[in-house]
């Protein structure tokens, strides 16, 4: 509270200069009996020749009594000391958004001297030293928040957990992070938010949290979207550029580049809040690409890497009896561009057989075209399209001729017509999938229809998930990646070179990367590698950070509980005091 609202203590403080006055005037005008004036006019020589400096002596009882108006000043101002007991646990919630590492003229991703994310912690380091907590924990708001470390006490132990606030996330959670803080924390904690945005709502209060922003509004440029896929036998790039600023248009410099060689080079204008969009075709053969950016407020948004689609080709064994119909598929099974020129060891087989195909890694697809009981139905179809084989289909209108299935038939239905499953899979023993498909084409308009090759392109799609790898290569940071691998163990190699044992769920390892860069994972002598990208057009756009601070603590009563009346030890320091002062004067027999 400030020292201006207790009149006590300032009439106390005026009382200092007072004293002080008085012990001056009172040494410098002494009265002194001498037993004649000759003596004088040494005196009057000696000022003739100079000014001289005369020590000021100041008796012992001065010093005293100085000390016990300044114990009376101190205590007058109700001094309290936080009692240990008391304490509180603190929970800070870190926003570990990558626009906590905005900054004018950032360089690289490495920590801006006047980030959003230095100013919170240089914030939180001083709070730490003016106040003592009872614990003190940290929660990492990233698109899932999670705890660092155990509970803490000290600053240095703070500052080093600090170590793994990194601000590479594509967005944070600060909701989830702030319940999360409550349950850890308890009743009785208080919570710290550090971001670089305001308060969700103008009428933010709370009586046990505090939310700092230590943002501002800046103008930048960055990439939102970035692909490369197939196109037929050659890859193509596209790249989306927006320019973040309310105000004025933007001129983009851009370089994309493949190691050493230069693809294009060329400047973009941007009018305020506008995109635009970039297309490159490429060679399939083409290795990873970058495309960069001129330098600007957040530089995690001005690089993109991009390696070569990944083009899984699955071998198909087509063993369909009818040539017909053999070559009807045949056709759509090119139109995919996903089957492979090689026949050995089939990781499809098309057949019109009851008996599963034999191989332990081919799965079926079963189609059966017989004629008994026909029956041809125009819906309305109930398409399961949660399953990977309903993706895309659109069957109004459709006539789907078949015959009926029997009573013996297994496995999950995706398409039904009424009670009649049109199309079913189910898995075997050994794990491989075996699809039934009923269908009479010459009495159909399936086949005349788009239907007829995305069905085939969901087939090998779905085939091509479940074989060993990677079913991409280039991922936004925050999304989760699943690599299929025969071994049970596999490592994964970080951007900055450390290494990570990953764990397999079901068939496959799935990660979560957390840093931009590429990646490689490593089961037995597979390597596959790929490429994580920060696209996050919120965290690009710093049009709504800010600075300031909302919420309080603790009420005034809930202080008066908190914190302990030391008044008692400022009286009885100047009774002690002024005891001595009494004592000195007594016994000095007027020598002070």
């Amino acid at each position: 509270m400030p020292f201006l609202t207790y009149p006590l203590a300032l009439l106390a403080a005026a009382a200092l200069p007072a004293l002080a006055a008085i012990y001056i005037l009172r040494n410098r005008y002494r009265r002194r009996e001498v037993s004649s004036l000759m003596l004088w006019e040494f005196a009057v020589l000696s000022r003739e020749g100079g000014a001289k400096v005369n020590k000021l002596q100041l008796p012992l009882v001065f010093f005293l009594e100085l000390i016990a108006l300044a114990l009376l000043v101190t205590a007058a101002t109700g001094p309290r000391w936080q009692l240990p007991a008391h304490a509180r646990p603190l929970v800070v919630i870190l926003d570990d958004s990558a626009s906590m590492l905005a900054s004018d003229g950032a360089a690289s991703n490495t920590l801006p001297a006047n980030s959003p994310r230095t100013k919170a912690a240089a914030a939180l380091d001083d709070l730490l030293k003016s106040r003592k907590f009872l614990s003190i924990r940290l929660v990492l708001a990233g698109p899932k928040p999670r705890v660092l470390g155990s509970a803490v006490t000290t600053a240095p132990e703070v500052r080093e957990l600090l170590a793994q606030w990194t601000c590479q996330s594509p967005d944070s959670a600060l909701d989830a992070a702030v319940a999360l803080a409550n349950d850890l924390g308890g009743p009785q904690s208080q919570l710290l938010v550090l971001t670089d945005h305001a308060s969700p709502g103008s009428e933010f209060t709370g009586n046990r949290i505090q939310w700092w922003a230590f943002g501002a509004t800046q103008p930048n440029l960055a990439f939102v979207n970035a692909t490369r896929t197939t196109h037929g036998e050659a890859d193509r790039v596209l790249l989306e550029v927006a320019n973040y600023s309310a105000s004025a248009s933007a001129s983009a410099a851009y370089r994309i580049t493949s190691g050493s060689n230069l693809l294009r080079s060329a400047t973009l204008t941007l009018e305020p809040r506008a995109r635009q969009r970039l297309i490159l075709n490429l060679p399939a053969s083409t290795p990873a690409i970058e495309a960069t950016l001129a330098t600007d407020a957040l530089a995690a948004d001005n690089r993109i890497t991009l390696l070569p689609a990944v083009r899984k080709r699955i071998r198909v064994q087509n063993s369909l009896e009818d040539a017909t119909l053999r070559s009807l598929v045949d056709k759509a099974l090119d139109s995919t561009g996903l089957r492979s020129s090689l026949f050995a060891a089939p990781e499809l087989i098309l057949h019109n057989a009851r008996a599963t195909p034999a191989g332990t890694n081919a799965w079926g697809l079963r189609l059966l075209t017989h004629t008994n009981n026909l029956a041809a139905h125009t819906g309305p179809f109930i398409v399961d399209t949660a399953h990977p084989l309903a993706r895309g289909l659109a069957l109004d209108g459709v006539v789907w001729t078949a015959g009926a299935p029997g009573t013996n038939q297994f496995g999950l239905p995706i398409v039904t017509a009424g009670n009649t499953p049109l199309l079913s899979a189910t898995e075997d023993a050994l794990g491989r999938q075996q699809i039934t498909l009923h269908l009479v084409p010459d009495r159909s308009t399936l086949s005349a229809t788009p239907n007829w090759p995305i069905l085939f392109w969901n087939l090998l799609t779905w085939r091509a998930r479940e074989t060993p790898g990677l079913v991409e290569s280039n991922f936004r940071l925050g999304s989760e990646v699943a690599v299929r691998a025969l071994t049970n163990s596999a490592q994964l190699t970080l951007p900055s070179g450390a290494t990570r044992v990953l764990t397999k769920t079901a068939e496959e390892f799935v990660l979560e990367p957390e840093t931009s860069g590429l990646h490689t994972v490593t089961a037995g002598v597979s390597k596959w590698q790929f490429a994580v990208n920060l696209l996050a057009p919120e965290e690009s756009d710093l049009a709504n950070a800010k600075t300031g601070k909302w919420g309080e603590w603790e009420r005034p009563e809930e202080t008066r509980r908190e914190y302990s009346s030391v008044l008692w030890l400022f009286v009885l320091g100047a009774l002690v005091v002024m005891v001595t002062h009494l004592f000195l004067v007594t016994h000095s027999k007027g020598r002070v």
